[in-house]
């Protein structure tokens, strides 16, 4: 690395000579692979030593490597861009576990593939366009584009019926509230209608008893005005005294009627006992029943991918 940096600070303004990692694209390279061919940085360089497709490739390192890639299968702009390691965000992912089927980056080869057998992604992707895995996996996204779109379109016709339902749901209640209201209303003034009967009947029969009550007053007066009118004729007292005294006594006998039939009847309205604990339960009146288990559509889709 050290002598790369120095070629690079001896070449001055000439972009030409400033050689880069091709997996990293920024670092500065430190080693040529002449089977590849390509640049490495000393990292890239020890893996590509390491694996097993490319343990065997000849690498030029330091001043033994070429200042040019002229004669080379990639151009100096042909940079590999890798995508950034989530658990280590500062490394790029340039290698693959083929024990976990997994992408990883140099710090996950540390710690976590230590013991597996871990390739370099530029080396086996070279003819994986081409291979029967990449295929599979093209096929495998178009048929599960498909399926996608074949559910979004049972999906929407399902979502049309629970809209029709929930319609006919609503038209049902909104009906039963009608029914019920005029149910209650009808109720209402059927018990509206006797107790008006009830306390009318009360009510004439106590004005009854209050004209008798009156009447008996008037009679009272009468006789007194008479009497006081007879004082200053001692027959004539005698006699109203003497009539006065059985009137009294009938008068007296009428009060007694009268109290006897002065009542009235106490009536109180009890509300339904049914229909107050239909009230008072939460799922009172009405409520939801499932007629059926949930509506699904059968899945009977099998790829290599699921």
């Amino acid at each position: 690395m050290a002598e790369a940096l120095s070629r690079t600070m001896s070449a001055g303004s000439d972009d030409a000579s400033v050689i880069y990692c091709e997996p990293c694209g920024n670092v500065l390279a430190d080693a040529y692979c002449t089977d590849c061919p390509e640049y490495f940085c000393s990292s890239c360089a020890n893996c590509h030593e390491k694996q097993r497709m490319s343990k065997d490739h000849k690498l030029l390192r330091g001043r033994a490597m070429p200042l040019s890639q002229q004669g080379s299968s990639k151009p100096v702009s042909d940079k590999v861009r890798f995508r950034k390691c989530l658990q280590h965000p500062h490394e790029e992912l340039k290698f693959f576990c083929e024990k976990h089927q997994d992408i990883c980056c140099v710090a996950c080869n540390v710690v976590l593939h230590k013991q597996c057998q871990v390739v370099y992604i530029p080396d086996v992707a070279k003819n994986y366009k081409t291979g029967p895995e990449y295929t599979q996996v093209t096929v495998d996204l178009e048929i599960t584009q498909q399926l996608a779109a074949k559910y979004v379109g049972r999906i929407e016709r399902k979502m049309k019926r629970v809209e029709k339902l929930e319609k006919e749901d609503i038209t049902t209640l909104e009906n039963y509230r009608v029914e019920i209201k005029e149910r209650v209303d009808r109720r209402i003034d059927e018990i509206l209608s006797q107790v008006k009967t009830l306390r009318g009947n009360d009510l004439a029969s106590l004005n009854n008893q209050k004209g008798k009550s009156m009447n008996i007053q008037t009679i009272v007066l009468s006789a007194m005005t008479k009497l006081k009118a007879s004082e200053d004729s001692p027959i004539e007292l005698f006699a109203e005294s003497k009539q006065s005294k059985d009137l009294v006594a009938q008068l007296l006998a009428d009060l007694t009627d009268v109290k006897k039939k002065a009542v009235y009847k106490l009536y109180t309205v009890r509300k339904d006992a049914e229909f107050e604990s239909v009230l008072m339960k939460e799922s009172g009146l009405a409520e939801i029943e499932m007629r059926k288990e949930l509506v699904t559509f059968p899945i009977n889709y099998h790829t290599s991918c699921v």
